[in-house]
């Protein structure tokens, strides 16, 4: 593949593959796969890192690009309001570097740490394309979602401790519980304007954070 000329031929050949069976999966009844379950997807993952034989550990990254390509298919749908070939490459690279980096010893649910990790991969490539005025939107958005989402899972409790009492009521009360910032504001004792000083400096720390 000369889109990414440093990838191996084994990813590239797993990446070609899982799009080969998407298309036939679209020639014969224009369905996308059956939702896996999380102990095929974790069986898939503990035998990719598990293996030493090329060939093995070809077919069980090639299983994982079929599992995952769903959820980079719905975040780029998400982020960009349709899917091109460009947009799935990219993401199919990234998924095999999130792949590899991921480590099984630590307490992170894999799906979880893919959808959150995604969602920040093709959230960035969305914001070169904002308008200066248009980022803090997207910060909120993306902030937003993710939470709606449920990406945090137990990780949540650790990331609110990087902020202040301030920006952590605002992100609790505003965010998770839907008050209206008027409201938290009122409840702070502090302006309307200051309190969506201290939501916007919130979610910038937590943006970092989670993308981290």
């Amino acid at each position: 593949m000369n889109f990414f000329p440093t990838f191996s031929k084994i990813n590239a050949y797993c990446i070609v593959e899982t799009e080969h069976m998407f298309d036939r999966y679209t020639e014969i009844g224009g369905k996308e796969m059956e939702t896996n379950t999380y102990e095929d997807i974790e069986q898939a993952l503990i035998g990719y890192k598990q293996a030493t034989a090329t060939w093995d550990k070809q077919e069980y990254l090639r299983q994982l690009l079929a599992y995952i390509t769903p959820l980079i298919k719905k975040k780029i749908r998400h982020y960009f309001g349709y899917v091109d070939e460009d947009l799935l490459q990219l993401g199919y690279v990234r998924t095999i570097e999130l792949i590899d980096n991921y480590e099984l010893e630590r307490n992170i649910l894999f799906m979880g740490y893919m959808k959150r990790m995604l969602g920040c991969y093709y959230y960035d490539e969305k914001r070169k394309e904002a308008k200066a005025g248009d980022l803090v939107e997207y910060d909120e958005a993306f902030m937003e979602s993710d939470y709606e989402s449920g990406y945090f899972d137990i990780e949540l409790e650790d990331l609110l401790k990087g902020l202040s009492y301030k920006e952590r009521y605002v992100v609790e009360r505003h965010i998770m519980d839907k008050s209206l910032l008027k409201n938290v504001a009122q409840e702070l004792d502090v302006s309307y304007v200051y309190a969506k000083e201290l939501k916007r400096n919130a979610i910038k720390k937590l943006r970092v954070l989670i993308c981290l």
